[in-house]
């Protein structure tokens, strides 16, 4: 499908989403949009393992909400639908922080299982929005001390602190920073690695992970006993013990 907005590639069983309106890459009903159906495209395609998201240029990875699209707000899919189906996905995603994350720049980054983020100083990620008199509106605010606990994430979102990569790397917000120019090859790497495990066990950790942080201990548990039995009658862990066996790499298929 033909995106106006964002850029979507895939190569190798990872695919790269890159949100498409330089320099801020904001959101506007248009990434909404096409940003809600690429992400439900993934989940159901057999060619991804593993996703990226990215900004395109150098200066944004997104600086949230387009404020000139205001009177679309309502409109297409909210944002904290995307930022769910990102969260509670069967794929692992990784942020590629190519430059500012704040607001709901900053709360793409984390709903994604992964954050890699450029060493540039002038990039900040953060959620300014108390700046404004409002709050962050795409998860920010239940996301965030899970990665921080909860007095660094109040610290933060209160004061709507904008931190430096290496902030952000210092506290635990992102989990590595790299320079510019290597950060796609970062993601990359990380992202075939990730493509190399079995998909059906890699799906597994996500949702029972993803559920039991949600509805609690006792409901991700159930889901893992689930998938446990699921798993020991597929394919992968047939191919996983003979590959262990007979001393060689296993070939996954997710079958």
């Amino acid at each position: 499908m033909e995106f106006q907005n964002i850029i979507v590639s895939t190569k190798d069983f990872v695919t790269t989403i890159t949100l498409n309106r330089p320099p801020m890459n904001s959101v506007n009903l248009g990434i909404r949009e096409e940003f809600f159906l690429a992400v439900q495209n993934i989940e159901e395609s057999k060619e991804t393992r593993a996703v990226i998201i990215t900004g395109a240029g150098d200066k944004g990875f997104s600086a949230g909400m387009d404020v000139s699209d205001i009177a679309n707000i309502a409109k297409g899919p909210n944002g904290n639908e995307i930022m769910n189906a990102i969260s509670r996905s069967k794929k692992p995603y990784i942020a590629a922080i190519n430059g500012h994350a704040l607001g709901g720049g900053c709360e793409t980054a984390i709903a994604c299982h992964f954050r890699i983020m450029t060493d540039n100083p002038k990039a900040f990620i953060g959620l300014p929005e108390v700046n404004l008199g409002i709050t962050p509106g795409w998860g920010g605010i239940q996301r965030l001390p899970r990665l921080l606990g909860k007095s660094k994430a109040l610290d933060m979102i209160l004061f709507s602190k904008r931190l430096t990569p290496a902030e952000a790397l210092a506290c635990g917000l992102v989990d590595k920073v790299v320079p510019a120019a290597d950060l796609m090859a970062e993601a990359n790497a990380l992202a075939q690695a990730l493509t190399k495990r079995p998909p059906l066990a890699v799906a597994a950790v996500l949702e029972g992970m993803s559920v039991g942080l949600d509805k609690g201990f006792d409901e991700g548990l159930k889901l893992d006993q689930a998938w446990s039995a699921r798993l020991g009658a597929s394919k992968d862990a047939v191919e996983g013990m003979t590959a262990f066996l007979q001393k060689r790499e296993p070939n996954f298929t997710g079958e």
